[in-house]
């Protein structure tokens, strides 16, 4: 939230055209899981609150993936491009409440 504090209007106003609003985009932008990078599976284990395994499990299952696959996806998808990740509907909740709280 503290990004979101120190942004002024005009800020806020670029970050809002840069989000991605057509589901479609947002589903073409979920990498492939079943994309084969040619690169030999290395066993990792992690250690997850039982909420957020519960949580984790449940998303992976929303979007037709088993949970490695799905925490796969969101390393390649962190390490894939720049830093700043496009916006999507999902941060519409914290722009929203950054908007109300500078009105």
């Amino acid at each position: 939230m503290n990004d979101f504090e120190n942004m002024t209007p005009d800020e806020v106003a670029a970050l809002t055209q840069r989000l991605i609003l057509d589901p479609a985009q947002a589903e073409e932008m979920i990498p492939d899981p079943g994309a084969d990078s040619g690169d030999t599976i290395v066993p990792r284990s992690i250690k997850l609150p039982a909420s957020l395994d519960r949580r984790c499990k449940a998303r992976a299952t929303e979007l037709g993936m088993n949970q490695s696959a799905y925490i796969r996806s969101l390393i390649e998808k962190d390490l894939a491009g720049p830093q700043a990740r496009p916006l999507t509907t999902a941060d519409l909740p914290l722009i929203l409440e950054f908007i109300r709280h500078a009105a």
